[in-house]
């Protein structure tokens, strides 16, 4: 049986406005500053609850960092990966960092349709703390989910979640940004963003539960490939 060569033209335009529309590859990344907000309080083995204002802890200015790889082969899921260090000065006591590493898999649910992208997958964080006389590290999951509007080509507004809730961990980490990109640029394209980010997940890190939070505006810049 030969299919008419109406339908075959049109089955062939359908797939190239579905080409035109998906990203089936795309890389971006971005570095930047969270202008973290401390709060919340540490828990010793003994139930006591230190807060993070008793510390003398104030806004911090810390560096993120993030990359994503995203391609056509719709088995294999996407993978983004972020940074996030967290530097405590208090005024009195020892200076301690909070390091997280996130590898993220995850799916397009939705892939620019209508200018509407959505993910979901995975989210493996691994946390190191830095003190003076103490190093701890810890590994938990998330979930996550990101919803990115982008009407025209050039902004893009853009909403993010990661939570957990089992054994010790708990909580979130929720971001909404709205980003500008130089369009005008070909292949390499650098780009600004701006958001808002509430961080605020429970987890236990050697002998101590970790019940701090960090909210703030963060900015950086961004390169899209």
């Amino acid at each position: 049986m030969r299919i008419p060569r109406m339908i075959l033209l049109l089955f062939f335009t359908l797939f190239l406005a579905a080409a035109a529309e998906a990203d089936f590859l795309r890389i971006e990344g971005g570095v930047g500053v969270f202008g973290a907000e401390p709060g919340g309080s540490l828990e010793g083995k003994n139930g006591t609850d230190i807060s993070l204002d008793e510390l003398g802890i104030g806004k911090e200015s810390d560096v993120y960092a993030w990359v994503y790889l995203k391609h056509p082969v719709p088995i294999i899921p996407n993978v983004r990966i972020e940074y996030l260090s967290l530097k405590h000065s208090p005024q009195a006591g020892v200076n301690y960092t909070v390091n997280e590493l996130d590898g993220i898999l995850y799916y397009n649910l939705l892939d620019n349709l209508l200018w509407i992208t959505a993910d979901l997958g995975i989210d493996l964080k691994y946390v190191s703390t830095a003190e003076e006389n103490m190093d701890d590290e810890t590994a938990l999951a998330l979930l996550y989910g990101r919803l990115r509007l982008q009407p025209v080509k050039w902004l893009g507004i853009e909403a993010m979640l990661k939570a957990t809730n089992y054994q010790d961990n708990s909580g979130y980490d929720a971001r909404l940004k709205i980003d500008y990109t130089m369009t005008f640029i070909p292949v390499i394209q650098p780009g600004l963003e701006l958001g808002y980010r509430i961080h605020k997940i429970q987890y236990k890190i050697g002998d101590v539960i970790n019940k701090s939070e960090y909210t703030g505006v963060y900015g950086g810049l961004m390169l899209r490939f």
